[in-house]
């Protein structure tokens, strides 16, 4: 992402955050949160870093099956320097872990995309299913789960199927010829990694993955002497990253606060706690995890291309 593109999405956070101060009256806001214990922020980022692992072991199982075998801590890199992108709308930018291991293995993109846009998918497949858990608490939210269901069955199908596939591949071919190698090794890969099994299997780790970052959110809560089902927390955290992802606005900022705040609300909790709990909660979860993924990149970057090119020099010299 551009610099110029990160300073405008923090300057926009920046002013999310002022208008709900002003909402929830900036001296009751402070006062609210000086009130939290924030021991237990520290045990929302273990939950949460311990859900990231969780969504490694995901990332690199896909990996596996698309025939993609990275070193360990090469691909560790990959996968939290990624991390960095989620400030992008819909998280597309973690794309780019396509183009780091192009760089570091030299994979054809073909391979490595596919892998990248499973990662999402199934990320979109376990909020869903979690917000599923508990919607009878926001029946009203039932509409945007059905219509990301269908999406998602939609896109499987079309994916699983040869005949579906083949007329949107052979349509992409017509307008964009010079990427019919790629749109080919592109579908295998997407069919490989959709097998039933695999696909059905890495869903649920990584639905399990999500339930950790909603634990987040129960902890928080607590942090402010408030308590909260276990199986509501799951559905607030769950739906409200569901609805800050499809927004399309850079890292859901504001419609995932406002989400949050908003159920919170609905679950007779003060409007100055509810927007306290919906920052912290957001620093620990989102923040957290883009300033991780950046540190990861700039801390690690030149040690991983300095082992790329030796191990290029010694082929050479072989």
């Amino acid at each position: 992402m551009a610099k110029n593109k990160i300073w405008l999405t923090i300057f926009f956070a920046i002013a999310v955050y002022v208008i709900m101060g002003i909402y929830a009256d900036f001296d009751k806001l402070s006062l609210t949160i000086s009130y939290f214990q924030w021991p237990y922020a520290v045990i929302m980022i273990v939950f949460t870093t311990v859900g990231y692992f969780i969504r490694y072991i995901k990332w690199n199982l896909f990996l596996k099956k698309a025939g993609i075998h990275l070193k360990h801590r090469n691909n560790l890199f990959v996968f939290f320097s990624g991390l960095s992108m989620i400030v992008t709308p819909g998280k597309f930018g973690e794309v780019w872990k396509g183009w780091l291991i192009k760089d570091i293995s030299g994979e054809d993109l073909g391979r490595t995309i596919p892998v990248v846009i499973m990662d999402r998918v199934t990320d979109v497949v376990s909020l869903v299913i979690l917000s599923f858990f508990g919607v009878f608490y926001y029946k009203e939210g039932i509409s945007l789960l059905l219509v990301m269901s269908v999406l998602l069955t939609g896109f499987y199908c079309a994916i699983r199927s040869r005949n579906i596939s083949s007329k949107i591949i052979a349509v992409i071919e017509k307008r964009f010829g010079r990427f019919a190698v790629n749109l080919h090794l592109m579908h295998e890969t997407l069919d490989m990694t959709m097998e039933p099994a695999t696909f059905i299997s890495l869903s649920l780790l990584n639905s399990l993955a999500w339930f950790f970052e909603c634990l987040g959110l129960y902890y928080v809560i607590l942090g402010f002497g408030q308590s909260l089902d276990i199986a509501l927390s799951t559905f607030i955290f769950s739906f409200s990253s569901l609805a800050g992802g499809v927004s399309m606005i850079p890292g859901g900022i504001g419609v995932a606060e406002a989400s949050i705040s908003g159920l919170l609300m609905l679950n007779d909790i003060s409007p100055e706690l509810s927007i306290s709990i919906a920052l912290i909660l957001r620093l620990g979860s989102f923040w957290y995890g883009a300033v991780l993924g950046f540190a990861v990149y700039i801390l690690f970057r030149k040690r991983v291309m300095k082992e790329k090119n030796l191990l290029l020099e010694r082929r050479e010299n072989v």
